[in-house]
C-alpha cells in the first residue's frame, strides 16, 4: 500500500549517502507508523526533531547560556546571563576540527556562520575552571 501527502511546508530537502536515500520537509507534523519485520517506519510530512544540549554533567556550566536560532542560515546568537568573565567560545565541525574560537564579552554574541557549509557543527562554552556546556547548531 503507498501513501501520498500534500502539505504547504517551510523547507525541505533529499539526504544520500551509501545507505539510502531520505526525503524530509519541515512543516506540519503528520505522520503514520508503519511496523514490520525489519523494524518500524515512521512516514511524514515532518518528524520531531528534539535539539538537546551534550556535554559531560560533572563539568557543567553555572551560568544561564541560551543560543538561537537553531537551524539557522546565516548566524546564532549565545545569550549569556550573568557574569560573563573568563567566558569563551569554540565552533567545531561535525569531525571535531576546531573552526573558530573567541572570548565572550558581552551578553549577546553573534557567532557568523556564513563562510561554513549547510552541515551540523557544535559550539562549546567554557571558563576559566574547564566548565563547559556544548550546544549542537543546524546550519540550512
Amino acid at each position: 500500500m503507498l501513501f501520498a501527502q500534500q502539505g504547504s511546508v517551510s523547507a525541505g530537502g533529499t539526504a544520500s549517502g551509501a545507505g539510502g536515500t531520505v526525503d524530509f520537509t519541515i512543516g506540519e507534523t503528520n505522520y503514520i507508523n508503519t511496523t514490520g519485520s525489519g523494524g518500524v517506519i515512521t512516514e511524514g510530512l515532518q518528524q520531531p526533531f528534539e535539539i538537546t544540549t551534550v556535554g559531560v554533567d560533572e563539568l557543567k556550566l553555572q551560568t544561564e547560556v541560551a543560543l538561537y536560532p537553531n537551524p539557522t542560515s546565516e548566524a546564532v546568537i549565545l545569550s549569556v546571563s550573568g557574569d560573563t568573565k573568563d567566558l569563551s567560545y569554540q565552533l567545531y565541525d561535525l569531525k571535531g576540527a576546531l573552526l573558530a574560537n573567541s572570548k565572550i564579552e558581552g551578553s549577546e554574541t553573534r557567532i557568523s556562520l556564513s563562510n561554513y557549509p549547510r552541515a551540523v557543527y557544535f559550539i562549546t562554552v567554557i571558563n576559566s575552571q574547564n566548565k563547559s556546556k556544548q550546544f549542537k547548531i543546524i546550519k540550512n
